[in-house]
């Protein structure tokens, strides 16, 4: 299983799991997707989940305002994610 963690505007990140070809977006009880403020809480909530693979996307739309090509690809990377 891998672990996407997507970080947007406000310092917030958002969370998918990806079990073999089925990408989901981590929800919480209203079904709303789920917020985190900071890695660690990312690290809380799997706790008890084991991942091949972890990686982190940086998502910011001041690229384009700034005149950058919007096809460069987005900045993500795999990370280290033991405890």
């Amino acid at each position: 299983m891998k672990l996407f963690i997507e970080s947007i505007e406000g310092g917030t990140y958002l969370a998918a799991t990806m079990d073999g070809q089925q990408k989901r977006l981590v929800r919480d009880k209203d079904d709303n997707p789920m917020a985190f403020h900071c890695l660690n809480e990312i690290k809380d909530h799997f706790q008890n989940d084991n991942f091949d693979e972890v990686w982190l996307k940086q998502s910011t739309p001041y690229d384009e305002m700034c005149g950058l090509d919007e096809k460069r690809e987005p900045l993500e990377m795999q990370i280290e994610w033991n405890r």
